[in-house]
């Protein structure tokens, strides 16, 4: 037999027994319809190219709603609350600035909260000491005994005077197990390290430094201290994996202004000066907010944080008719590249433009961008202030974003009782703790509709991909999807009326559509999709990659 005769028998003998009946050369080499697309700059026009969740906080990717709006959908606080309280006698003026991880290599959440030990005579202050604790499930705590010469949980501080005010992190991108975790932490170089102080110098001269621990409790000081000028709120240093440097939010100054900066480094040492990203507008103006602490934190691809509103600061009794002075409260602020940030409010982030108009009810919004609310006066355990916890990376637990925070059952400036405002030594330490707030899975901000059915249409984009996943609660209503082309023309086969409606609550739902087994035929073009929604709330879409479509051959 011929060689080549051969070969093709056996070939097809081969082919046979692997179930494919007809020899390879009658195979079909066409691709499937859609399957190769053109893509380049003339295509793509201004069609914007995304990856990753689609949040709508902002209209970044939304191009009109119709019967549809924005909702700021604030977490639920735990049941449980307070998670931890101060249990022990070394916890004076505790739990206060804090840092929570929750860390994969450990299975652990790890939680870092500052109390101080008290001194005593007029004007004298306490030594801040940092504490630290870990859980399980992120709501039992245990206190480890780490200082055996106190008998506590204090961890082993950088050798500087009056340590304090700490934001800290695990580094997952260090090299250096020495470096592992890093911090920001406020000092005072012309300071006393113990005993008392005379609080305006102290104050003057508080500066932020560099620290590092291999396992974060034993901590060193960086050779140079100190490396950034004055804060007197806990930082919130992370690596930036988008930019490629440390990132760190701070108070502004010197002086003692109570707005939110940003700065940058290449190596942890060496930083950018500051630029203010957070200040007041006409939204803060009705109840003379100001800005305590932060919580920034990258999220999906997006920047989140979590700011402490300080409202009307008063040393006297709360009025009846301004319950919120004195008191601190949550909003919730949103970015795209970190350094530009928005304000957000009861309908969805706020532009700096509208931020600054005058012609708006700005009392009323401001009271409705609450995000974490303090609770029922003079009844809940944190009805006086609550102030965020840090959080470097988001604590997903399940389909819930976890948030702690730190609460108090007195208004701001309790010492002070009165009118006029005297400080009272008499007046009972409040008490505090660390409470915890879930969110549904990327549950910031949803687009809702009611019984009436509504629309949003987003921005002509582009992906790739074969699914369109979407996060929504359409319980006891429905969502569907439909796509145009770049004329606005609805493709065939993507109608609102091909797609299978999606009546049920998820943070996963795939959409589909009933002659077509996936999307891909919707990527690698410039496309707009319309959701319509009734009695449904849409938090997110996805374009995921879940199908093999590898082909073998084609004409």
């Amino acid at each position: 037999m011929h060689h080549s005769v051969r070969i093709t028998f056996v070939l097809s003998i081969t082919l046979t027994a692997l179930g494919l009946s007809s020899p390879l050369r009658a195979q079909s080499r066409q691709a499937p319809p859609g399957m190769f697309k053109d893509l380049d700059d003339e295509i793509l026009g201004d069609a914007l190219i995304i990856h990753g969740k689609q949040l709508f906080i902002d209209d970044f990717v939304i191009s009109e709603l119709q019967g549809v709006q924005k909702t700021l959908n604030q977490p639920v606080k735990h049941p449980q609350n307070p998670v931890l309280i101060q249990d022990q006698p070394w916890e004076e003026a505790g739990p206060g600035f804090g840092t929570v991880i929750f860390d994969k290599d450990d299975g652990l959440f790890k939680l870092w909260y500052e109390v101080q030990s008290q001194t005593e005579g007029p004007g004298k202050t306490g030594i801040p000491r940092l504490c630290y604790a870990t859980s399980q499930d992120g709501i039992t705590w245990q206190k480890p005994l780490i200082d055996a010469e106190r008998g506590t949980n204090f961890v082993s501080p950088p050798k500087t005077r009056h340590f304090m005010i700490v934001g800290l992190f695990k580094d997952d991108h260090e090299r250096d197990p020495e470096r592992r975790y890093k911090m920001h932490y406020v000092c005072s170089p012309d300071g006393s390290e113990e005993g008392s102080i005379d609080l305006p110098q102290y104050m003057r001269s508080l500066r932020t430094s560099v620290g590092w621990s291999p396992d974060g409790i034993h901590w060193t000081a960086a050779s140079e201290t100190p490396q950034i000028p004055f804060s007197d709120s806990p930082s919130c240093p992370f690596w930036d994996m988008k930019i490629n440097r440390y990132v760190s939010y701070l108070r502004y100054g010197p002086p003692n202004t109570r707005k939110v900066t940003r700065i940058e480094s290449e190596d942890f040492m060496h930083w950018s000066p500051k630029v203010t990203v957070i200040r007041p507008s006409h939204l803060d103006g009705p109840l003379a907010t100001q800005f305590y602490q932060t919580s920034m934190f990258p999220y999906e691809g997006h920047d989140m944080g979590l700011i402490t509103t300080y409202h009307s600061e008063s040393l006297s009794p709360i009025p009846q008719d301004k319950p919120w002075t004195d008191r601190k409260n949550i909003q919730l602020v949103y970015s795209r590249n970190g350094t530009t940030w928005l304000r957000v409010g009861r309908q969805g982030a706020i532009s700096a433009t509208e931020l600054n108009h005058p012609d708006r009810d700005w009392k009323q919004t401001a009271l409705d961008a609450t995000f974490i609310p303090y609770g029922e006066m003079n009844k809940a355990w944190d009805w006086g202030t609550v102030s965020t916890v840090y959080t470097p990376a988001p604590i997903i637990v399940g389909d819930e974003i976890w948030m702690y925070y730190t609460g108090i059952d007195a208004k701001n400036w309790w010492t002070h009782v009165g009118d006029p405002p005297v400080r009272d030594p008499n007046v009972k330490e409040p008490n505090k703790g660390v409470g915890l707030a879930t969110l549904r899975l990327d549950g910031f901000v949803s687009v809702d509709a009611g019984d009436e059915p509504g629309t949003l249409t987003m921005k002509t984009l582009v992906f790739l991909g074969d699914t369109l996943v979407v996060n929504a609660n359409a319980a006891g209503g429905s969502l569907t999807v439909e796509a145009f082309d770049a004329e606005g023309i609805v493709i065939e086969g993507f109608g609102a009326a091909d797609c299978t409606p999606i009546t049920t609550d998820s943070v996963r739902h795939v959409v589909k559509w009933k002659d077509n087994p996936d999307c891909h035929l919707l990527q690698g073009r410039p496309i707009k999709l319309r959701f319509h929604l009734k009695n449904a709330k849409l938090y997110a879409i996805e374009p995921k990659i879940l199908h093999n479509h590898y082909l073998q051959s084609y004409d």
